[in-house]
């Protein structure tokens, strides 16, 4: 007999019996096959004790499309790969940074070569930052989804 968390040991029926209704839980979907499940678990021909009834001939169920409840889990969620491609979405960011760096620098330069140009080009800069900002602040909104999705 094999050991249990508890430390009881259970039988070898007692394991198969647990290996049987974990493999079946993963067919199982709504709250009738929930109630059937505790049903055929709690028959007397599963109990050696108890004489078995004579059972009544199975109705078969129709077919239904199952829905999940409000709190069941439609699959099981894979957090890493949500953290990766979190993770390589966010490269983008440092990428809008270093668009903003080279920006200035080129203003830099230019105000170098012509003084005269200054407010323009200053201009010219803040808009181009503008739109790398807005660039920054949509690669984080999706990097949020993709971390938060399922």
């Amino acid at each position: 007999s094999l050991p249990n968390r508890g430390g009881k040991s259970l039988g070898i029926t007692g394991m198969s019996l647990l290996r049987a209704v974990r493999g079946a839980r993963a067919t199982w979907h709504g709250p009738a096959d929930r109630a059937l499940a505790s049903r055929l678990l709690s028959t007397p021909a599963l109990h050696p004790q108890v004489a078995a009834e004579p059972s009544q001939p199975a109705t078969k169920r129709p077919a239904t499309n199952f829905v999940n409840g409000l709190g069941e889990p439609l699959s099981k969620r894979h957090a890493g790969v949500s953290v990766l491609g979190c993770a390589i979405a966010m490269v983008a960011v440092g990428g809008c940074a270093q668009g903003i760096g080279q920006l200035f620098a080129a203003l830099v330069v230019g105000m170098a070569r012509n003084p005269s140009m200054k407010e323009d080009l200053f201009t010219y800069t803040l808009i181009g930052m503008g739109f790398l900002e807005f660039l920054a602040i949509v690669v984080i909104l999706i990097a949020g989804l993709l971390l938060y999705s399922e």
